[in-house]
Order: structure tokens, then sequence, then C-alpha cells
């Protein structure tokens, strides 16, 4: 047995309301119904979880209810984002300790709103993250349609100085499903190099960090080894590695300390019974 299998890792344990502890528990909220089309990716990501977080967390993947698939314009991802604020309340009540939001095309403000767990999108997590590495950090995402969305939650999080000209950019051509499910087994024969040819020029541009715009392929790079571009010093964040910690901290101190959102203005909650009646009106009870 080596050293590395004889390191004692820390264990996630939260307290429930009796004060004793139990395993945490956070919600993995996909954005997607769950095509059968993406199985391989859905196993992937359940292999993936372990990986990342304590031992002792246990991560759900659940999909919503309802979605087109598609969130690539504005639109779609509004039409989306009512399935995964239902997914957050009813996850809180499942007994959850936290959510992440598992893609970057999500209502975080309006899920962090609505339950008194912690919430964590993907996207505000990696950047935050990308802050703490590198002065100036750049967005690789999966299509130009995305694009919007991110430059939005980089003016929404505040975090646009921190970033490079143009700071959201996109694979050279777009992702589809053959390029997805191809790289869950063989990244390098089309994935990486894309990957590479954006994020060497956003380097040239200042980039001293590289996220991945996408909480697929994050995952994926992960799974292969791949957090820096070769021979440039700079590393490559997984924005789903970044969400899950996150979370797994702020469920904690929860936990722990009683550390919770803040309740004054932004992410204050509605009263119970006026959230319920306003999900009653449109036919969500």
């Amino acid at each position: 047995m080596n050293s590395l299998s004889q390191e004692i890792r820390p264990t996630a344990l939260a307290a429930g309301q009796d004060g004793r502890k139990h395993a945490m528990r956070i919600l993995w909220n996909e954005a997607t119904s769950g095509a059968p089309a993406l199985d391989p990716l859905w196993e992937a990501l359940r292999g993936y979880f372990p990986k990342v977080a304590y031992p002792g967390t246990e991560v759900v993947l659940r999909h919503v209810s309802v979605s087109g698939d598609y969130v690539r314009t504005l639109y779609t991802e509004l039409l989306n984002n009512r399935a995964i604020v239902e997914n957050t309340i009813a996850a809180e009540r499942d007994g959850f300790d936290g959510v992440v939001l598992g893609c970057w095309a999500d209502p975080l403000w309006e899920a962090r709103e609505a339950v008194d767990i912690p919430v964590v999108g993907i996207g505000e997590a990696a950047m935050l993250l990308a802050t703490t590495l590198g002065f100036r950090f750049a967005v690789i995402t999966v299509a130009p349609g995305v694009i919007p969305t991110i430059e939005i939650d980089l003016r929404l999080y505040g975090l646009q100085d921190r970033a490079i000209t143009r700071p959201v950019r996109s694979f050279d051509p777009p992702s589809d499903l053959e390029l997805l499910l191809e790289s869950l087994t063989d990244p390098h024969r089309r994935l990486i190099p894309n990957f590479e040819r954006v994020a060497r020029k956003c380097i040239e541009d200042g980039a001293e960090v590289i996220v991945v715009g996408c909480g697929y392929y994050g995952p994926i790079l992960t799974l292969h080894g791949y957090n820096e571009i070769p021979g440039t010093g700079v590393p490559v964040i997984d924005c789903s590695a970044a969400g899950l910690k996150l979370a797994e901290v702020l469920a904690d101190l929860r936990n722990s300390i009683g550390l919770h959102k803040s309740t004054a203005l932004y992410f204050q909650s509605a009263p119970r019974e006026v959230l319920e009646r306003v999900r009653r009106v449109h036919g969500l009870t």
C-alpha cells in the first residue's frame, strides 16, 4: 500500500436538527430532461462526483421534469429556469444540505432567494475561484449562443474587471452531441485541440486562468487529468468541481456554525404562504 492510499481525508458530515452527524447530501440540479442518448454522460457524472467530493458526501443527480434541452438563447434559458428553481425547492423539502445548479445557464439568484439551504451556481463559483489563481481570466464555452449569458453573469457578479477583453469565447466549431459523446472516451481527438486553440488566443490577450464554461466538458477534462494549458503555466478550472466544492463548504458552515445567506434584501425569501400561493396559481403545486 503506497503512502497516498494511507492518507486520511476529511469526511463531510452535517449536523441534523437532533445534533447528530449525518452524511452531507448535495443535489446536483441538472438543467436538462436526461435524454437517453446522453446516458454515457450521466453515468460519467455519477462516477465523477466521488472523485471531487469528500468521502461521506452524497451527490444526487436529478434532472428537471420539463426541459426543451436547449439553453443557447436567453429566451429558451428563461423557459428552462422555472423547472430548475422547482427542483431547488424540492431539494430543501427533501432534506438536502445544499444545491448545485449544474449548468452555466442558471437562475442562481432566483433559486437562492427561494430556499434557505445554500445554492451554488457553477459559473459564479468558477469565476470567483479564478480570481484567487490569477489576476485576469477568460471563459471558454461551447457555442456562440451561450456567450451573452456568461457576459451578463460577469457584469451581474461584478467580475468584469478581473477578466480579459472579450472575456467569453466559444469553441470553433461549436459543440454538438457527437463531440460530447466522443469526448467522454477520447477528448484528445477533437475537444482538447479545439479548446486549446481558443485558450491560447485568450492567453495572448492576457488570461492567466482559463475557465471551462460548460458543466459537462469541465468534468470530462478532469476525468482525463487535464487541468493546465501545456507549456503556459495557465491553470484550467473545471467549473463543476468549483461548484461542488463551494456547495460543500457553504453547507458545512451553515450546519456547523450557522452561517447562512443574507436575508436583508436581495436573497430574502417571500413568506412561505405567499410563495405557495403563487406557485399554486401557476400550477406548480
